[in-house]
């Protein structure tokens, strides 16, 4: 009698039991989807992050390559200018130097032969002779400037090899000292075509005069250049 009593709440468990099971189980499998999820979503975050990585050390490359030939390439563009500017200023400074010494070695024999020549003709009345001495002197001091024309050639194309390089700052500054040499060969052209007139003059006023003006235009050079100096250091600490 009394089995009989319990059937019914062993019947109740056992469905219970059960149900909690099938409860348990439809829980475990949603929390394992769950898991399974995370876990898969945990992977994609983590190739995510590794394939970030290798992006970022792929790029960090590129800089560090880039940034390497723009060291490279400012260093050479640095000594090549270095280079050339200083090529150039050691021919204008052997220019100058040297030109002035060897006008001035062949300018005094010129003068001292046409006072030779001038006294003498002077002295002996000789109107000929006279004419000779201006027109040799003029002869050869047109040689000279000659000469010096061909000087002021290589200059220019000196110049010519800087303007490839050169900033427009430093280009404008060329400019300037170029047309500073062409003033100073037109004054001297002008004042050795006076000469052989002011030697027969003894126009000793005229002479000092352009004198003068070939020296003001000597220290506008000397300026010029040390501007010009100044402004290619500046370009050079600029790379």
């Amino acid at each position: 009698m009394k089995l009989e009593f319990l059937e019914p709440y062993v019947a109740y468990l056992t469905i219970a039991l059960i149900g909690s099971i099938l409860l348990y189980l439809r829980t475990y499998l949603k929390e394992r989807a769950k898991i399974s999820a995370l876990k898969s979503q945990n992977e994609k975050l983590i190739n995510q992050s590794e394939s970030i990585k290798a992006i970022y050390s792929r790029e960090i490359e590129e800089v560090k390559k880039n940034h390497q030939l723009d060291l490279e390439k400012r260093k050479y563009q640095y000594e090549s200018k270095q280079k050339q500017y200083i090529e150039f200023f050691k021919f204008l400074d052997n220019f100058s130097g040297n030109y002035n010494i060897d006008s001035q070695r062949k300018i005094l024999p010129i003068l001292e032969e046409f006072n030779r020549n001038y006294l003498h003709a002077a002295n002996t009345n000789n109107q000929k002779g006279i004419t000779n001495a201006s027109t040799v002197l003029s002869a050869k001091i047109q040689k000279l400037m000659n000469e010096a024309n061909e000087e002021l050639t290589r200059i220019k194309q000196e110049t010519n090899t800087i303007r490839l390089i050169a900033s427009d700052s430093v280009l404008n500054r060329l400019n300037v000292l170029e047309l500073a040499y062409d003033k100073t060969f037109e004054e001297s052209a002008t004042m050795m075509s006076k000469l052989p007139a002011q030697l027969v003059l003894n126009d000793q006023e005229g002479m000092k005069e352009s004198q003068n003006e070939i020296e003001i235009l000597g220290k506008v050079i000397l300026s010029t250049k040390d501007k010009l100096i100044k402004q290619m250091r500046t370009e050079l600490n600029e790379i």
